[in-house]
């Protein structure tokens, strides 16, 4: 049965790895049959401006970009984020994807105090660069790693992969890159 992946890009480059990372994915899924949507932050139409609200209740009014975007997330069977590290953090321009859309009400709600996913049945997985080494996203950015596994994507429910994550880019030589390149295609496949 055919699946539907939906992509999140940030990279303001057109020749940032990202853009490769998930070009590769998309590649693996449509040669066994999936439908794949990638969905460049940086050149996307449904562009958002910053989440801003006086009032909870403002963030009930109808917005059809916001509506837009749920409906291709609704509609995924997988979720993947692809993006670089900057600051031991996403680019802003995800961050604010991710408070304008993946939010209360849509992907969980409050039950009894507590956060209960609405986006179950669906699975998610994370792909990272980074130009720091091994060790020290280990011991300076995997609490990075909990916020996106227990604090995002599990507070919603989905069944979390990963992360990947690409290691010193700015050191791999081609070879490399093609090698993770190949990773990629091939977690796709399977």
């Amino acid at each position: 049965m055919s699946k539907n992946i939906f992509i999140v890009t940030a990279h303001p480059s057109s020749k940032g790895f990202t853009h490769q990372i998930a070009a590769a994915y998309k590649k693996g899924h449509e040669a066994i049959g999936n439908t794949v949507e990638i969905m460049d932050l940086y050149k996307t139409d449904l562009k958002q401006g910053y989440l801003t609200y006086e009032d909870r209740s403002d963030l009930k009014q109808p917005d059809p970009i916001r509506s837009a975007i749920q409906e291709k997330i609704t509609a995924a069977d997988e979720i993947v984020f692809v993006h670089p590290m900057w600051w031991i953090s996403v680019p802003a321009i995800m961050k604010n994807f991710i408070d304008n859309n993946i939010s209360a009400g849509y992907a969980f709600r409050y039950v009894n105090g507590r956060p209960v996913g609405l986006l179950k049945g669906k699975s998610s997985r994370v792909f990272i660069t980074c130009d720091g080494s091994f060790f020290l996203y280990s011991l300076i950015a995997m609490p990075f790693w909990t916020i996106w596994r227990f604090g995002i994507l599990g507070l919603c429910g989905l069944k979390v992969h990963g992360p990947h994550v690409f290691f010193q880019k700015f050191k791999k030589t081609e070879e490399q890159k093609q090698a993770f390149l190949n990773k990629v295609e091939k977690l796709a496949r399977q």
